[in-house]
């Protein structure tokens, strides 16, 4: 017997209490009910998932695995029922990759223009690193991904500019450097900086950077979050980089220029052929219309 999309459904939200009672309660099942389940599940893998205990539950090895893809199953068992919905109803459908900074920024004021041009055109997001997005891209998994980069890309990917776009570095207006005009990367060796994570093609830019100036960074805090970055510059506890949109909304903060940061490009990738994917080659066509078209790449 094949494993159900319903068995994995249970199985997640099993893992997600780590408790068959409070899950039974959330599925709408009777606990035996969803333990009988859950046990021709392991006996469907031939393995056990979990290790039980008098007061609580654990996962196996096999059982971490197991979640790891169900996850992975789940994600993409519901991308197709929405495209199935999508093909019967017919709305078209785009899977969209964000990298933080444009989701912020950038996509929610396209997202509503696309929403009022194209009312039956249906949006799923991912927001992710852009090396991810890329990743996700080569797998078919998004259909095209909204990017901040140095360099634009090369064949197979192509590529739509939207605009420059410039990371500067943001400091508090009562920061001694809030004054200046722009700042060398050597000014901010004794500054404490808050970071995006090294999995952001930023932050690695950011080191080389500071590498081939000689400068070693005092990187206080590391994160995945805009807003958290953007907590500790109000809060004067460190200093940051974030892309020119942000001073706009920033009353209290001051963007600087960075003498050795290139200006970048926001830009829309993708490889897939527009003219297999109407979808795609309708919202390119509207992304020309709002923002010109720019030959900058293979598109």
């Amino acid at each position: 017997m094949s494993i159900t999309p319903e068995q994995i459904r249970y199985f997640i939200t099993a893992c997600h209490y780590m408790n068959f009672t409070k899950a039974a309660e959330e599925l709408h099942l009777t606990q035996p009910g969803l333990s009988k389940a859950i046990r021709e599940l392991e006996s469907q893998c031939g393995a056990a998932l979990w290790e039980r205990h008098h007061n609580s539950l654990a996962l196996t090895p096999a059982g971490r695995v197991f979640l790891e893809q169900a996850r992975k199953f789940q994600d993409q068992y519901e991308q197709l029922e929405a495209t199935a919905r999508s093909l019967g109803s017919g709305e078209a459908l785009l899977r969209i990759g964000l990298v933080p900074m444009c989701g912020n920024t950038i996509f929610p004021g396209l997202h509503r223009a696309l929403q009022e041009a194209w009312p039956q055109l249906r949006i799923i997001t991912t927001e992710a690193t852009g090396p991810i997005l890329y990743s996700l891209l080569d797998q078919q998994e998004i259909d095209l991904a909204l990017c901040v980069t140095n360099h634009l890309p090369e064949a197979p990917y192509h590529c739509r500019v939207l605009k420059d776009s410039r990371l500067m570095l943001f400091v508090h207006k009562d920061h001694p450097l809030a004054t200046r005009s722009s700042v060398d990367l050597k000014d901010l060796e004794d500054e404490p900086l808050v970071l995006f994570t090294d999995q952001f093609g930023q932050t690695r830019y950011l080191r080389r950077l500071f590498a081939a100036c000689q400068v070693h960074p005092h990187v206080l805090h590391q994160t995945s979050q805009v807003f958290t970055i953007l907590e500790y510059i109000r809060h004067q506890a460190a200093l940051g980089f974030l892309s020119e949109e942000f001073a706009q909304d920033e009353k209290n903060l001051v963007a600087i220029p960075v003498n050795q940061i290139a200006t970048g490009h926001v830009n829309f990738v993708w490889n897939r052929d527009p003219n297999q994917f109407p979808a795609l080659k309708r919202f390119l066509a509207f992304v020309e219309e709002r923002y010109g078209k720019k030959d900058l790449s293979h598109a």
